[in-house]
Parts: C-alpha cells; structure tokens; sequence
C-alpha cells in the first residue's frame, strides 16, 4: 500500500523522510506531555500535605529538540516559618527548571555548542533545520544571555568559597603551568558610546600542570584550565585563582611558572612567587616590529636564543645611537624599555636557575608558549573576525562559554545535576501506564497479528503507530505523511 502510494504521487524519499521526522517529533511531543503529566500527579500524591497545599493546575511550555511540549502541572502554596507565602511547582522543581529556563538541557546543549561555532542567526536556522524545534535567532541570544548570567553567578559564588578557604583540587601536582594574555573584540551601542572607545579587552587565561603526548610530534596541555571574560585586573585573578584551586590542590604545588606578554595588568596578578617567562611570540615579535634593518633583527634575535642578556641591551644601545631618523629611534626605545620592564622574563623558565621537582609519570615539561594559539581558538575565531561586535554583557557571557568548552566542560553550562531527575521505578511504572492506556488487541477478525514495533499504520484520514502492545493516534492525515502535503 505504502509503495503504491508514494509511486503514484511521485514522492522524494527526502520528502518522506522529512514528514516521517515531523510525525515522529508530534508523537514524542505527546508522549512527553503525558509523562509529565502523570509523573506531576505522583508527585503530588507524595507531597508533604501539610507543607504543600494544592492551588489548582497552571499550563506551561518547553521547549525540547522534537518541537514544544505543552503540559499542566499543580501548584502549591507553601507557608514559612515566619508566616510569609510563596508558590511552587513540584515538577518544574524536579526538572530543574530554574537553571536552564523553560527549555530541555537537551535542546540548551544544542544551543550552546552551535553558538560556540556560529553565528546567532546560523546557529537558529541549525537547529530549527536540525530538530522538531523552530527558534529564531534572538531566541537563540536570550538563552545564552540566560545560561551566561548563571555561569556568572556560579563563578563569583566560586571566588567567595575560595576567599573563605573552602576550595580546594583533588590533583596535587608538583610544578603549575600558567598563560595569560588579552584580546581585543569591537563593541556595539551603548557600550561603545558610554567607554567612548571602540574596542575593549577579554582578558583570557590558562593553567596546566604539563604536556602529554597525543602522538609521534604532538602534545596536548594536561587537565586544563581556561578563564575569560571582560574583567578588572583584580577580578580576573580572584577567579582565575579560585577555578585553578578549584581543581588543582595549590597546597601541594611546589613551583609556578607564568608564561605571558608583559602587560601591566598581567604583573598585577602575578604572584611574587611565580616565575615570570616573557612569551616568545610576543618577545620575538617586538623584535621584527621595532627594528627595521634585517641585520639588526638577525643579530638581535641570535643573542636572545644564545641568551646573551646582558650584551643584547649593550647591541640595543648601540644601535640605537647609530640611527638617525627620529621614528626609528622611537621604535628601538620602546623595544628597550618593553625588554628591560620584562628582563626577568627573557630568559626562558628553564634557564632561570629554578630546581624543578621531577614531572609525574605520563607528563613531560616542554618550551611555553601556546597563549596565542589558545587566544584564537578560545576568543578571536569566534568573536574577533566576521565583522562582529559585542555588548559588554553579552560578549562576557559568551567569552566564559567558550572558555568552559575550551576546558572541556561545556556541559557544565547547562547540566548541574548530580543526581538524575526522575526516578527510575516511576518512569518505568509511567512509561507502562501510558502504553496500556491505549492498549489495542493483537489480533483481529480472523487470527490477523498487528505488527509489535516500528510499523506505521495508514487509517483513513489519520495514522497510527504501535508500540509493544499500546498504539498512539495521531490527527496526521496520511496524505501529509506520504507526501501530498505541503512541501517547504
């Protein structure tokens, strides 16, 4: 029947394909709203009566990656000790409802990892492309506006556990590994007018304990870190201070080295303990920047490698007064004064007379200098280039989602729960309920079986499916389904 059907009118399997995914998606969406449903009912026959006193039932929706799914769920009154009242829903409680908004982790995880890739607008038509779901792209920026002030929030809460000594890593590691650098993204509106400056800066940040080898010329960090966000000097090391403790015991830690390009805010976090190393991009890079004449660069670039301190700022010297043109003596004073305020750091850590512990079994310490790398594939390939710009609130939130990704915690944005939501003796109890409820007779008239999984069953001017022994009913015409419908 189903192949004359589609010969007949002539239907693309994509065309069948597409409805098959919008009929399934319809199905899911009933299936789940009976769940919830049910499952809010035993909720409320266990709830504590004399805490929770029922007030009727309010209609709500979320959104989930097969289309919205409306639902009714009790509302309870509950009264304080001091007398004061407030209202809660039992099921929304559950779900966890007020981390991520009325929307599936699912489908916020969805979300998350497209805007960590596209645009706003590209990562809407993905996913609307991609799901039963249909989101605009402003949809898409109010999510993660909602999700980015939660990690905000998680965040300074982290910083304040830490001030009272309450955190601390389960890895003790003897040596630390840190960078730090900045990147500058183009602001928009009212943040533009009101710091009267086009651009501004998301400081970035990283901690690792050593290199491991991923294969005959590769190394990956091991268990990094990444902060980032727009932030005061002082802000951004409390944080950074606080996710590193957060999973390194610096208790344990014997030596810290810092890796970054001698920015005055970086000297401000540095601790005086730390071992400062300028980094070697930026290090290498004044050199080409500043100096002009390729001899010059040659030479000077030699006695860094040699590490001939001393007699690079002697050659500095000289060169410089060997000049004659006002720009370019300009040019080798800078260089001068960005070497001599970071001349602790132009040796690299390894030649700075530091007695490092032996590195753990499965690590290796290596030459610094990944931050650039990390600068790009954190902050500027997402946020720098494209023509984009970005409010202060906004690029915020999105520098510290990238950063969670970067740190291979992406789920942390959307998933907090320990424990699972729904217990699993009522999901299977409910699951049963469900299907029974609309149990069908395997056989009919004569001895005929009804197929037990994955058939669709056409009926006039609907379609059903059946599952082990409930069927599901569906005010789908099967001209739709098979493709005389609409089209996109």
């Amino acid at each position: 029947m189903m192949n004359s059907m589609i010969m007949e009118n002539g239907v693309t399997f994509k065309t069948l394909e597409k409805n098959i995914f919008s009929w399934v998606c319809e199905i899911g969406r009933q299936f789940t709203t009976e769940f919830l449903e049910r499952y809010d009912r035993m909720l409320m026959e266990e709830r504590d009566k004399k805490k929770y006193r029922h007030k009727g039932y309010r209609q709500t929706t979320i959104k989930t990656v097969y289309g919205e799914v409306t639902y009714r769920r009790a509302v309870c009154e509950v009264t304080q000790e001091d007398g004061s009242r407030h209202f809660v829903y039992l099921l929304d409680e559950t779900l966890q409802l007020d981390h991520v908004g009325l929307i599936s982790t699912n489908m916020a995880q969805l979300l998350v990892k497209g805007v960590t890739e596209l645009s706003y607008r590209e990562c809407a038509a993905k996913v609307s492309e991609m799901t039963g779901q249909t989101i605009s792209a402003m949809g898409v920026w109010n999510v993660i506006q909602s999700l980015g002030e939660k990690v905000c929030e998680e965040e300074a809460q982290l910083v304040e556990e830490h001030k009272k000594g309450h955190i601390r890593g389960k890895k003790e590691v003897p040596v630390l590994f840190e960078e730090a650098d900045g990147v500058y993204v183009r602001l928009q509106g009212k943040d533009r007018k009101s710091s009267r400056q086009d651009k501004a800066e998301i400081k970035v940040g990283i901690a690792y304990d050593g290199w491991k080898r991923a294969g005959k010329e590769r190394y990956i960090l091991s268990d990094k870190v990444v902060v980032a966000g727009f932030a005061r000097a002082k802000e951004f090391h409390e944080y950074r201070e606080a996710a590193i403790a957060e999973t390194y015991n610096l208790e344990e830690v014997c030596e810290r080295i810092l890796n970054a390009d001698g920015a005055s805010w970086i000297k401000k976090v540095k601790d005086k303990s730390t071992c400062f190393q300028l980094d070697p991009f930026h290090r290498n890079k004044a050199v080409r920047e500043r100096v002009h004449n390729l001899k010059a660069v040659k030479d000077i670039m030699e006695l860094l490698d040699g590490e001939k301190i001393e007699e690079l700022f002697e050659y500095l010297e000289l060169y410089r007064n060997s000049l004659s043109e006002d720009g370019e003596i300009e040019d080798v004073e800078e260089l001068i004064r960005y070497y001599r305020n970071n001349k602790e750091g132009l040796l690299p850590y390894q030649s700075q007379g530091l007695e490092l512990p032996k590195h753990p079994e499965g690590l290796e310490y290596r030459n610094m200098g990944t931050m650039e790398n990390h600068v790009w594939s954190v902050i500027a390939r997402r946020m720098k280039h494209n023509h984009t710009s970005w409010s202060r609130r906004g690029g915020n939130h999105l520098a510290k989602i990238l950063a969670k990704k970067c740190s291979g915690k992406l789920y942390e944005v959307t998933e907090k729960r320990k424990h699972p939501a729904f217990e699993e003796e009522k999901v299977e109890e409910i699951y049963g309920e469900i299907l029974m409820s609309s149990k069908t007779p395997k056989k009919d008239g004569k001895g005929y079986a009804y197929p037990v999984l994955g058939h669709l069953v056409g009926l006039e001017g609907k379609v059903s499916a059946i599952f082990d022994e409930g069927i599901i009913s569906l005010n789908v015409p099967a001209s739709v389904l098979f493709g005389q419908g609409e089209e996109e």
